[in-house]
């Protein structure tokens, strides 16, 4: 009776319980895409009661209304939520970029971070997708610690120069090797790729990394996978984004025409002095002489509006394709970019493609990856200190008085006489004419292929290939229209037209075995690989005259040359190819998720190298600590998610270059010439048996650390990066009939630290507030030059215990007060009048290095529901440039182009103070042109919004919304008084600088 009691009570006490449980059904969706996740697990929390997703993302289960739902998915951040009274629960996951940071690919294999033991850096592709740059490599600015990207020119197209953990080559190649879907890829020809269809972009720093590429990764690896297909039912994506770009303003003020014509009065040259009424050698009546100079005082142009744009246009559409099953799986995108230069008739326009398709068998796995992509390029004609071919240079050279169209006529200087001759000097004038009357144009097809199979053989061993194509094709063209007065001024006086075409072709492949295994704590691995790559490259260059006006553009146009017309065309190019056989051997093994040991070893033979120096071994050695997975850390294992020490060391290194110098660099080699009519050889270079690769030995130390459930995320590391066999080139006597001779000898070496810190100052469910930085310095220094102990190199000196890229000039030691000329300090620190100049004998190396030492970036932003804001900044210290802009704008010498206002405060009699010498005052390259480069930018402003999916679901069309804002190069803080500090060489010379952009966009998902 008492059983039958307690039964009963006992099922009494569960009514209620069971009364209160409900079904809950929902769909499980990818926060970004939209896209239904199949296989998510749906637990009740506290229990084992739960589901998994259907392939649609739908699940169903029955909870209590007390009950609290835990949705999680590998690569997926984690989500709980109440049950309450929903019978409906519809939820996105958002990708967690902890998580994919776990996984190292370097592009043979992946793994996870824990197991790894080298210095890698990851950018998620949601970071960098939707940056209104052209290129991808400018997408990295201030995002990877020991990375330095910076452009060169901010033409639409232009690649960056991208340096890892500084430069160790005082002339050889010091840009690192991308590898895209395990496929190896041209650097610098980004211009038609999509980076929105990048997955992730890992950098690998270390030796333990680079050394899987042997000769080819002296410089660092960036890997970069692209999208993939998922699972479930189709789904259609779309984004538009529009805009305009906007130029930033330099820190120098150039005459308006008051104070130019000022300036000529007083320094008697020019309009001002012509017609100034204290001119009284002048034979023009005093009345005509005030009329003439009120008219140029009221003409003022302002050439920066004339040639540059402060609205140029910006445009992006893509449409993107993905879905699959168990068996297959695809990703299909089709991209639209369009970006109008802040140059007058520069910008970019591009087509891409891209189609990855995935497939699984039962033992037969693998991927094919196809992209192409089409980009037409149109430039300013030349960036130099020309005012008449540089856009950036005439925009500020142009005399303030000047005005280009008199009664609607251009005027330039073959035709100012028909307006009295009234100027001396029509550079803004002639810079439009020819701007108005030359094409500058190219055009760069680039496509990808690639295949990844991998067929199991036994349960833990299987056989990979990997099998790449890598093409692109640039022709560009120039045209003079000979109907201008710009063509009046080239050979025959017909205008001229040239075309350019180069091409580049990589076949690659690599084969072998992987043999995986897991037994209890043991986990290892090992690949046995053979690798070959074939490279192929010609050019060919083509440049006519006597154009024919009726046929504009095209070499129809061109009068054939004979002895009598002199219109002789210049023909030239070259075919080269390089091949390059390896055996690789990569090893690693894991004890009890404790302990990790990595190893690579490599065996290269390349044509780029004579037979005695052709086959090189590399190798690197790697070990990892896990000490979090120690007994004596269990007290911390409550705040402290990851724990980790790393060490490696090896040895890579890095060829001269890929073209025809880097192809034959050793060999002696002929060019064509003629004598008396006849062809022959004469010898061309004088070759050396003895050349060789750079080699770079690596040593890095450091830890990855996580706290508090994935909130902060720390990774330091330690390098001593040496270079040995720097190519440098050796002067020879001229009776050898050559000057130089590439030869390896030297040694440079980098030492520095890499920080990565992220983190989320406040995380709940709908409000998150996250930041992060990164930062690197480095320590570069010569540390020997083989027979030598320093050599110039322009206005640099290489020099044993100095860092690459030392400047070397005389030092300015100002204006004397009594004479107005400039004095300088010899190398006794005695100060010298300017007559006594002598740069060969007063030059010093006092002044820094143009290779910033410190360089990084940090962001920050918040989270509120659908809302995102985030900031990116990026910074270079430490570091000091030739400011040329400067040195020409204050330079008697171009005293008849405009000139800065700082000339105003200039001496003028004795005893005056100033820092600005007379105009009679030669002016001179010294230490006053050096200054402090150091920059902080903000680099990239994002503002989006999810659109609610509850109100989405109601339209039965979108299974997400976004709008967002961006905000690209907003603001810089330096002392750097140019156009831009940010360049990618020592000298600024009026380049062009990056845009200001402005974007608004929309990406839905159907």
């Amino acid at each position: 009776m008492k059983q039958v009691l307690f039964l009963w009570l006992a099922v009494m006490a569960c009514i209620p319980a069971i009364a209160q449980d409900r079904t809950i059904s929902g769909k499980v969706t990818d926060a970004l895409g939209g896209t239904p996740l199949p296989g998510v697990s749906v637990v009740v929390k506290g229990t084992s009661k739960g589901t998994v997703t259907t392939a649609d993302g739908d699940y169903r289960l029955s909870a209590p209304s007390t009950a609290v739902l835990i949705f999680s998915y590998v690569g997926y951040t984690v989500k709980e939520v109440p049950v309450g009274n929903q019978e409906t629960i519809n939820i996105s996951l958002a990708a967690d970029e902890k998580l994919l940071n776990e996984y190292v690919v370097n592009g043979y294999s992946s793994t996870i971070r824990g197991k790894y033991a080298g210095a890698v850096s990851n950018v998620s592709g949601e970071k960098i997708k939707d940056v209104p740059a052209p290129t991808f490599d400018q997408m990295l600015q201030g995002r990877v610690a020991g990375l330095y990207s910076t452009s060169g020119s901010g033409q639409p197209g232009t690649p960056n120069r991208v340096v890892i953990r500084g430069s160790g080559s005082i002339s050889g190649n010091t840009a690192p090797l991308y590898i895209v879907d395990g496929v190896a890829v041209e650097g610098g020809a980004f211009a038609a790729m999509n980076a929105a269809d990048f997955e992730s972009v890992t950098v690998l720093k270390d030796a333990n990394a680079t050394a899987l590429y042997g000769s080819r990764g002296g410089n660092g690896v960036i890997v970069i996978t692209t999208r993939r297909g998922k699972e479930g039912r189709l789904t259609l994506g779309a984004k538009t984004q529009l805009g305009w770009s906007n130029r930033t303003r330099p820190k120098f003020v150039m005459m308006n025409a008051d104070q130019r014509l000022q300036f000529e009065e007083e320094e008697e040259f020019g309009a001002g002095w012509r017609f100034s009424p204290k001119n009284t050698a002048s034979t023009v009546p005093a009345p005509e002489r005030a009329r003439i100079l009120d008219s140029l005082r009221r003409v003022n142009t302002n050439w920066s509006d004339i040639f540059l744009r402060d609205n140029a246009q910006f445009q992006e559409h893509e449409v993107n394709l993905t879905g699959g099953n168990d068996r297959a799986r695809f990703y299909t995108s089709l991209n639209y970019f369009n970006q109008e230069g802040i140059a007058l008739r520069s910008g970019l326009e591009r087509y891409s493609v891209r189609s990855n398709v995935d497939f699984k068998g039962d033992r037969l796995t693998g991927s094919v990856n196809m992209a192409v992509g089409y980009a037409a390029l149109s430039g300013i004609e030349s960036e130099n200190t020309s005012a008449v071919v540089n856009t950036f240079a005439a925009a500020y050279y142009g005399l303030p008085y000047e005005a280009p169209y008199i009664n609607g006529v251009l005027v330039h200087s073959g035709n100012k006489s028909q307006f009295g001759g009234v100027y001396d000097l029509r550079e803004g004038s002639d810079a439009l004419e020819r701007t108005l009357n030359t094409v500058n144009k190219a055009n760069q097809l680039k496509g990808a292929l690639s295949m990844n199979l991998r067929y199991d053989l036994l349960k833990s061993l299987y056989a990979r290939a990997t099998l790449g194509i890598d093409y692109r094709q640039y022709d560009s063209t120039r045209y003079v229209n000979p109907n201008s007065y710009t063509g009046t001024q080239q050979a025959g006086g017909q205008g001229l037209y040239r075309e350019a075409f180069d091409k580049f072709y990589q076949f690659s492949a690599n084969y072998g075995l992987t043999y995986h295994n897991q037994t209890g704590k043991h986990d290892y691995e090992a690949s046995a690989l053979y690798e070959f790559i074939r490279a192929k490259s010609s050019a060919f260059t083509g440049l006519g005259y006597g154009i024919n006006g009726s046929f504009p553009e095209t070499p129809a146009g061109i009068t054939p040359g004979n002895n009598t017309n002199g219109f002789i065309p210049i023909l030239g190019g070259g075919k080269y190819g390089t091949a390059l056989a390896s055996f690789i051997f990569t090893a690693r093994y894991s004890y009890d998720e404790k302990y990790s040991i990595n190893i690579a070893a490599r065996r290269d033979g390349s044509s780029t190298v004579p037979k005695k120096n052709r086959w090189q071994n590399f190798w690197s050695v790697g070990a990892g600590w896990n000490i979090l997975k120690e007994n004596f850390m269990s007290g911390a294992t409550d705040k402290l998610d990851a724990l980790r020490l790393r060490i490696s060391y090896g040895l890579s290194a890095s060829p001269f270059t890929f073209s025809s110098n880097g192809a034959f660099g050793y060999m002696a080699t002929y060019a064509p010439t003629r004598y008396a009519g006849q062809g022959g050889l004469v010898p061309a270079a004088i070759g050396n048996p003895e050349y060789d690769w750079e080699y770079s030995k690596q040593l890095n130390a450091g830890f990855d650390a996580g706290a508090f459930d994935g909130r902060v995320r720390l990774s330091f590391d330690w390098y001593n990066k040496i270079t040995d066999n720097l190519f440098v080139n050796e002067q020879l006597s001229r009776t050898t009939g050559f000057t130089i001779r590439q030869i390896n000898a030297g040694r440079v070496r980098n030492r520095g630290i890499d920080v990565e810190l992220n983190g989320d100052l406040v995380r709940t469910r709908d409000f998150t507030v996250f930041a992060g930085a990164n930062f690197n310095y480095n320590k570069n220094k010569v540390l020997s030059l083989g027979e030598v102990n320093e050599f110039a190199s322009g206005t640099a000196i290489i020099r044993v215990g100095l860092p690459l890229g030392s400047h070397y000039v005389v030092k300015y030691a100002g204006v004397d007060p009594q004479t107005g000329r400039s004095q300088y300090y010899d190398r006794a620190g005695k100060i010298v009048p300017n007559s006594q100049f002598n740069a060969s004998a007063q030059s010093v190396a006092e002044f820094g290095t143009f290779n910033p030492p410190f360089t990084g970036g940090f962001n920050a932003g918040v989270r509120y529901k659908g809302l995102t804001v985030e900031a990116l900044f990026s910074f270079a210290s430490g570091f000091k440039r030739f400011n040329n802009e400067e040195h020409f704008n204050r330079n008697p010498s171009f005293a008849t182009s405009n000139q800065s206002t700082d000339w105003l405060r200039r001496w003028r009699k004795p005893g005056d103070i100033t820092d600005i010498a007379s105009t009679d005052d030669p002016r001179r390259f010294s230490s006053w042109d050096i200054q402090d480069a150091s920059y902080l930018r903000f680099r990239n402003l994002l503002v989006s919004y999810d659109l609610p999916r509850a109100l989405l679901e109601r339209t039965h069309v979108f299974s997400r919304a976004q709008l967002y804002f961006q905000g690209q190069n907003l603001l810089t803080a330096t002392s750097w008084k140019g156009i831009d500090p940010e360049d990618n060489n020592n000298i600024s010379l009026f380049e062009y600088p990056p845009a200001r952009t402005f974007t608004f966009g929309l990406r839905v998902n159907f």
